[in-house]
């Protein structure tokens, strides 16, 4: 439930006069159990399971709104990740969470618009969100198994973009309020392969890619757009989610493993529907996703490395009466193709299984047990919000179960 802020002299008396500043947020925990063995290359790579008090996607939203008459109206939004288990910005893995690093450190934007359309500027979520289509995910639990399959693999550009321009449907839109088109820039990703750089270098990924310095002479030629389709009428629900991105060609190739000249693209979209099977309200539905994904690695010569995998995942919840929720979620994530030859056991599975008892509206108890089963080959791991305690090696399954409690404010 958000509170207004009533004593702003931070913000000066004449703002408050003429601006709305509330504060809400999501207080998480758990105590729980995590784990990641079995990989291909032995037991030394393994990371033994270890009993935890951890945070599980804790924040504090600040927004501002102000009315300019005529139906239009401004608005400022900063969303920032917290760790109360620790107090610092690294997870269960003692390394940093971009997520938790600094203010607006998940989401951050201004903007303008009315009750049918609002543009905004700045660090927006995006291919990871999911809605109606996934209820099982930070709303209800620590996270859950398929969001890693659907976030992992080759990926895609980003799932929280940096340096973006988003236009959304506004709840004037109805049934497809929330839909909205991004694009955004790479900043010095034009200097830096993201995710294939030797060991003397770091990859320029979204999230720390937040600014242009890429020295003289050169240009942060990078970009990325996408879009998000979102329905939601009665008792069916559904979304179509596409993101494409261009790193442009590579200036700096004697720190990365491609020759200069080579650019990285990627391709990625995403379908999903789903059927709330006691009503438009009702918290008993049932879903399907199916996601693809492409990157392509292209060298100044021309020469090209394609790889391309697909996932699909189901979800279930079943509202069982008295505030008791049961949930269940199952995904498969497929072999990679390079060149359309199969990776062979590059692939996974998950499960997850879940209870939720709600106390109020805005609290509840959780328990989750949840699994991803790789291939000898696969490398999908628990990782959404940090909370791994630790890099899987190929072929480790990981599994994690905790009791927790959620307090929305």
């Amino acid at each position: 439930m958000k509170k207004s802020l009533i004593a702003l002299a931070v913000l000066g008396t004449s703002f408050a006069a003429s601006a709305q500043v509330t504060l809400s947020g999501r207080a998480a925990m758990e105590v729980g159990n995590w784990q990641a063995t079995g990989a291909t290359s032995g037991v030394a790579a393994d990371f033994k399971d270890r009993t935890r008090v951890a945070d599980v996607g804790s924040r504090v939203i600040l927004s501002v709104n102000e009315n300019l008459g005529g139906g239009l109206r401004a608005f400022a939004m900063c969303e920032t990740g917290i760790n109360i288990d620790n107090g610092s910005s690294t997870g269960q893995a003692n390394t940093n969470n971009a997520n938790t690093t600094t203010w607006c450190s998940r989401e951050g934007h201004v903007g303008i618009g009315n009750n049918t359309v609002e543009a905004r500027l700045g660090r927006q979520n995006v291919w990871w969100t999911q809605g109606a289509i996934n209820v099982t995910g930070a709303r209800w639990h620590a996270g859950d198994s398929i969001t890693d399959l659907i976030t992992g693999g080759i990926g895609q550009y980003t799932v929280r973009g940096e340096n973006m321009i988003m236009v959304v449907a506004g709840p004037g839109t109805g049934a497809w309020a929330g839909s909205n088109a991004y694009m955004g820039y790479m900043g010095a990703s034009g200097n830096v392969v993201p995710g294939i750089t030797t060991a003397a270098t770091t990859g320029i990924g979204a999230g720390q890619d937040n600014g242009e310095s890429v020295g003289a002479n050169l240009s942060a030629t990078g970009k990325y757009q996408g879009l998000k389709v979102s329905y939601s009428q009665g008792a069916l629900v559904g979304s179509f989610d596409m993101q494409t991105s261009d790193t442009g060609p590579i200036t700096a190739g004697a720190s990365t493993t491609t020759p200069a000249g080579s650019k990285l693209e990627r391709s990625a979209w995403k379908l999903g529907a789903g059927y709330r099977y006691s009503g438009a309200k009702s918290q008993n539905i049932v879903s399907i996703q199916y996601v693809e994904r492409e990157r392509t690695i292209t060298t100044a010569a021309g020469a090209a490395t394609k790889g391309k995998e697909d996932v699909v995942a189901l979800v279930g919840q079943y509202d069982v009466g008295s505030g008791w929720l049961l949930n269940a979620t199952y995904g498969v994530a497929s072999d990679r193709k390079d060149n359309n030859v199969s990776v062979a056991g590059s692939g996974a599975k998950s499960y997850g299984l879940g209870v939720v008892k709600t106390l109020s509206t805005r609290t509840h108890a959780l328990f989750h047990f949840r699994v991803i089963d790789n291939d000898r080959a696969g490398a999908y791991g628990l990782a959404g919000g940090n909370y791994q305690s630790g890099t899987p090696a190929a072929g480790a399954d990981s599994k994690a179960f905790g009791f927790g409690l959620v307090h929305l404010f």
